[in-house]
């Protein structure tokens, strides 16, 4: 039986960034794709995963899929012989140009250690401990992902990819990801703006994560 991988895809026809912003969510919402990929490098089996998708716009969903379809993805010839997973982001307009309250940036320190999960349902089996100087990333279907974790203020911190356990990810190693929490939702829970700042692709993603 083959094993089912997890990975990100950027959107790059639909928006300069890495997601679309619309108006009919709260705050961010996904589209889980499912494909896998033969001996020859070629995708299918390509399909919506409906118990992962909380985007529930039929238009954007099928939109979704047409343009994965379409799509060209990089290292196909290390992903052969198994099943992958493609995530779309939908994110709320209102948070284009959404900060931080001054007032509530203290509070974030409540987020610089400790054990965390990603509130998005194709990341749900994965876990983040996040210590001094290291964030590690294991569990679920994205393998381990080692980073180095500098808090560059009390709401943003930079993240320097040391190590990626999946062959297809390995070029991502010595990346330089920015985050910056924009929103305190409780205090368990922050939505994130993240960019990969040493990379010509200026995308951006957005997230929820909880302290656990």
């Amino acid at each position: 039986m083959k094993k089912c991988l997890f990975l990100l895809f950027i959107i790059i026809s639909f928006h300069s960034y890495s997601q679309t912003f619309v108006n009919d969510v709260s705050k961010v919402a996904v589209v889980v794709i499912d494909y896998c990929v033969d001996e020859n490098g070629k995708r299918y089996d390509i399909k919506i995963n409906q118990d992962k998708s909380t985007y529930k716009h039929e238009g954007w969903r099928q939109g979704s899929l047409e343009h994965f379809k379409k799509g060209k993805l990089f290292y196909l010839m290390k992903m052969t012989n198994e099943c992958w997973q493609a995530v779309y982001y939908f994110v709320n307009s209102k948070y284009k140009t959404y900060e931080l309250p001054e007032e509530d940036r203290l509070k974030c320190k409540a987020f610089h250690r400790g054990k965390f999960k990603y509130e998005n349902p194709a990341y749900s089996k994965t876990i983040m401990k996040r210590r001094k100087n290291r964030q590690i990333e294991k569990g679920g279907l994205a393998g381990k992902q080692v980073y180095k974790i500098k808090w560059t203020d009390d709401h943003k911190y930079q993240l320097e990819t040391l190590k990626m356990s999946l062959e297809k990810d390995k070029h991502k190693e010595g990346n330089l990801i920015e985050v910056e929490i924009i929103e305190i939702l409780n205090p368990q829970t922050y939505l994130y703006k993240a960019q990969i700042t040493n990379d010509e692709d200026k995308n951006i993603v957005f997230g929820l994560i909880t302290k656990i």
